[in-house]
């Protein structure tokens, strides 16, 4: 029932997308784009998602009427991307009006610090809720013998692609561990789905990345090759955690992943719904509104994706780290959840 609800407001989305690909607004239909991450993670389909609960396109039945309970007029999209970095600039240059954003990213791209201490602050940034936690996955091949964060030393370690959130954390983990890229290790820039085809070919020894757990396609590794997800515990991480209050220590639980017969330590980080405050706050307030009150949304998040279950509006508030949209703000006041 679920998914044939998704299916079905999906193919409405889909066919006003085709008829009306420009970006702003024609004939009264507005849009509103959400950059998200590669089709083979989480972000994708948690934005495809959260796109199809705020939709309700002219060529679609009115909420009354017993269409989808969306923005009337509006079409959301979820833009396929590299990632929060790639996401943060694109919000800056206003190519989308919301992205899906790691939260330490988030923070540094708004405070102008860390990874983005050579960049102007970028104040404009502005969060509509957090969404759920991911968690810092280290893999490792099974030929490569590495059982914590310390075996990296001499390895061939994909730490994530040029533009992705996964990148920057993985570098903060590695040097919070004393190791420096392409001295203690060989550092291999790579985008998800790139690594697992390099551990495949016995390219790497490792690669590191960012998702929410289960991830299906590091599920399917461990099951087919052998690759084994690696304990980040100890010292590095505790760094981590003291210094960024964004970061929290993590479990991955036993049998998370094939052959996993123990809880792996980690880290983890929450993934934000924002946007960007040049976006009227008369907007950020109706896609806010309908998906918080969109009768649909909840069946939509849990066909998205297994994490779109986390959504809550309980957890809405959970490791936000820079400033919420006054639109956000007024709908969260209304329902009593923010003074």
């Amino acid at each position: 029932m679920l998914l044939s609800h998704f299916v079905r407001a999906m193919s409405v989305f889909l066919f006003a997308s085709l008829m009306w690909p420009s970006f702003g607004q024609a004939d009264g239909l507005q849009f509103f784009k959400i950059g998200s991450g590669s089709k083979g993670g989480v972000y994708y389909p948690i934005a495809y998602g959260i796109a199809t609960a705020i939709s309700n396109p002219p060529v679609s039945k009115s909420c009354a009427q017993g269409g989808n309970c969306g923005v009337p007029g509006l079409v959301g999209s979820a833009e396929s991307t590299g990632g929060s970095v790639e996401n943060v600039d694109g919000l800056t240059m206003q190519k989308f009006h919301a992205g899906i954003v790691q939260s330490d990213v988030a923070y540094w791209a708004y405070t102008g610090t860390g990874p983005f201490r050579t960049r102007k602050r970028n104040e404009d940034l502005c969060a509509i809720a957090s969404l759920y936690n991911e968690a810092f996955h280290l893999v490792g091949s099974a030929t490569a013998n590495i059982n914590d964060v310390n075996d990296l030393k001499g390895k061939r370690v994909a730490l994530g692609a040029l533009g992705s959130g996964s990148l920057i954390g993985a570098q903060l983990v590695v040097r919070a561990y004393g190791f420096a890229e392409n001295k203690d290790f060989q550092m291999v820039e790579a985008d998800f789905q790139s690594a697992q085809k390099m551990m495949a070919a016995g390219d790497i020894d490792a690669f590191a990345y960012v998702t929410a757990f289960p991830n299906d396609a590091i599920n399917k590794m461990t099951k087919t090759t052998g690759a084994r997800v690696v304990s980040v515990s100890g010292k590095g991480r505790d760094k981590l955690v003291k210094r960024f209050p964004f970061y929290t220590a993590e479990k991955i639980p036993t049998g998370t992943y094939a052959g996993q017969d123990v809880d792996k330590e980690t880290l983890a980080v929450p993934a934000l719904w924002i946007s960007r405050k040049s976006v009227t706050d008369d907007r950020i307030y109706d896609v806010t509104k309908a998906f918080w009150k969109n009768p649909a949304s909840r069946g939509i998040m849990d066909d998205a994706h297994e994490r779109g279950k986390n959504v809550t509006l309980r957890t809405a508030f959970k490791g936000v780290s820079i400033p919420y949209c006054d639109g956000a703000k007024k709908f969260y006041r209304e329902i009593g959840k923010l003074r």
